[in-house]
C-alpha cells in the first residue's frame, strides 16, 4: 500500500486551516507521519533567471515516525497562483512498501511524471489507497550524462565512493542546466538494485544535518545557498578539484564510461596465413585495456581531454599481424635451365658435324 500527502496553498486546508496545508492525504494516516511530510514541503528559493524546471525538487528521503523508519518519494514544484493570486508551489509526498522497493528503484519512479500531480484543483479531500506501477531498476551505464557533463563517465564512481565515505551527506556541484535527477539515476545504476534504496538524494539544496538530510544533493552552480557558503566547505565537492581531483579509475569507473567491466585477459583469436600454412596468433582489437592502465592528463584538465580519451577507450588502434615473407624457389625454373642446356648441347654438336664434313 501506498501513503501520500498532497500540500499546497488551499483557503481551507484538511485540518481546517488556510494558506500553505493538507490538501489531500491517505485516509488513516497517522496524524506524526502527516507533521513530518508538511515540514518537509518546502521549495528552495531560486535564482533570478531560473527556469521553471530548474525550481523543482525531487528527492529520496527517510523520515522517522513513531519509532519506524519510512522512505519517502517527494516532487515539489511551482504550481501557478494560489487562491490569493500569490505564486503557489504543491508539494507531492508518496511513502513506500516493501513492494515497491522490490520492484523498482526511487529514481526511476521520480523520473515518471505520471505519477506526480503537477496542480491541485477542487477542495481539500481525503485520498484512497493506491498501489504504485512496477517501475523495473534500469541498468544507464554507459553513463551518456555524466560523460556530456563532466567530461568522464568515471566520475560518477568517484562521487559514489566518496558519498559511502562521507558521514553528513554531501552537495555536488553541476553546471548550469544540467539534468541533475538524470545524473542521479545514472549513479544509482552502478549499484545493486537492493542497495539504492538506502541512497538518499534531493535535486536542490537541502541542510545537513536535519530530520530532511540526504547523502547527496545535486546543486546548480548557481544556486542562492551555494554562494553562501564559504567554497572550502568540505561537504562541498567540485568534480576536478580536491577530493575529486585524481582521474577516476577501477571497475567501477570502467563500467561507467563503457557499460561493462573488461576482462584483463586478452580474448586470443587464430588466422590462417596463407604463404605458409602455419595459425598466426594475435589479440582482437574488442579487447579494451583497463582504466588503470591507461594515460590521463594533470588533474582538473578540461572535459576536451575526458572526450578524446573516451574516444580512443571506445576505437582501439586495428591488430597488426606482422607475417614474414620466405623466398622458395620456383620448381618452373629448374625446367628452363635443362632446356637451355640442352639446346646449347645439340647446337654445339650439329655444328661440329658440319665441320666436320666440310673437311673431309
Amino acid at each position: 500500500m501506498i501513503s501520500e500527502l498532497i500540500h499546497t496553498s488551499l483557503a481551507r486546508g484538511l485540518d481546517g486551516t488556510s494558506g500553505y496545508t493538507v490538501a489531500g492525504r491517505t485516509g488513516g494516516m497517522p496524524v506524526s507521519m502527516s507533521d513530518v511530510l508538511c515540514r518537509l514541503s518546502g521549495l528552495p528559493s531560486a535564482w533570478n533567471e531560473a527556469a521553471m524546471e530548474e525550481k523543482l525538487m525531487c528527492a529520496f528521503r527517510h523520515i522517522e515516525c513513531g519509532g519506524q523508519s519510512f522512505s519517502v518519494l517527494s516532487r515539489i514544484a511551482p504550481s501557478g497562483m494560489d487562491y490569493t493570486g500569490r505564486a503557489n508551489r504543491i508539494s507531492h509526498h508518496r511513502v513506500v512498501d516493501a513492494r515497491v522497493m522490490g520492484e523498482s528503484d526511487p529514481a526511476a519512479l521520480l523520473e515518471d511524471d505520471s505519477l506526480w500531480r503537477q496542480e491541485w484543483v477542487g477542495a481539500a479531500r481525503e485520498l484512497s489507497s493506491d498501489n504504485l506501477p512496477a517501475r523495473l531498476a534500469r541498468d544507464d551505464a554507459p553513463l551518456h550524462t555524466w560523460q556530456r557533463v563532466f567530461g568522464d563517465a568515471g566520475w560518477a564512481a568517484s562521487v559514489l565512493e566518496l558519498i559511502r565515505k562521507s558521514g553528513i551527506g554531501v552537495w555536488l556541484v553541476v553546471p548550469a542546466r544540467s539534468k541533475k535527477l538524470r545524473l542521479c539515476a545514472e549513479m544509482m545504476s552502478l549499484m545493486p538494485q537492493e542497495q539504492r534504496w538506502d541512497f538518499t538524494f534531493a535535486t536542490r539544496p537541502i541542510a545537513l544535518g536535519n530530520e530532511a538530510s540526504v547523502k547527496i544533493c545535486f546543486v546548480d552552480e548557481r544556486e542562492l545557498d551555494l554562494k553562501a557558503h564559504a567554497a572550502g566547505c568540505a561537504w562541498i565537492l567540485r568534480v576536478g578539484v580536491d577530493a575529486l581531483a585524481a582521474q577516476p579509475t577501477g571497475e567501477l569507473a570502467q563500467r561507467a564510461r563503457v557499460g561493462h567491466v573488461v576482462s584483463h585477459t586478452p580474448h586470443m583469436n587464430t588466422s590462417k596465413n596463407p604463404l605458409d600454412g602455419k595459425d598466426v596468433a594475435w589479440n582482437a582489437p574488442s579487447t579494451l585495456p583497463p582504466p588503470h592502465e591507461r594515460q590521463f592528463g594533470v588533474a582538473g584538465a578540461s572535459s576536451a581531454i575526458g572526450v578524446a580519451d573516451e574516444r580512443q577507450h571506445a576505437h582501439p588502434p586495428e591488430a597488426r599481424i606482422d607475417v614474414r615473407r620466405v623466398a622458395i624457389p620456383s620448381t618452373s625454373s629448374g625446367v628452363w635451365k635443362w632446356f637451355v642446356a640442352t639446346f646449347i648441347v645439340v647446337g654445339t654438336l650439329v655444328w661440329l658435324a658440319i665441320r666436320s664434313g666440310a673437311n673431309t
